[in-house]
């Protein structure tokens, strides 16, 4: 094997890439989405950081979940723009015992 191949298949050489990868999506693809060197470069943390792996897969699952209005507590006030009202319910006031 020849020392350009071994250090080919090295961490070092991994890292450069990714770092030129970066470069060329930088300007390439400019801020548009998620740029592949991110993504290379956050798994190649997980490698190496116990709790790296567990953030990705949260955030991975976060990207999935979509998020209703309706998901919170129950409304207790309503505006209606086009009728020109708001409804305003103030909850009653709790004595303590």
């Amino acid at each position: 094997m020849s020392l350009g191949f071994l250090f080919a298949m090295s961490l070092p050489a991994l890292v450069a890439a990714l770092f030129l990868l970066a470069v060329v999506e930088r300007f390439a693809r400019g801020k548009k989405g998620t740029p592949m060197a991110t993504a290379g470069i956050g798994e190649l943390g997980a490698t190496f950081e116990a709790g790296k792996r567990e953030e990705l897969e949260f955030r991975k699952e976060e990207r999935q979940l979509r998020d209703e209005e309706g998901d919170g507590a129950p409304p207790r006030s309503r505006v209606d723009l086009d009728g020109g009202f708001a409804v305003l319910k103030v909850p009653a006031q709790r004595t303590p015992n």
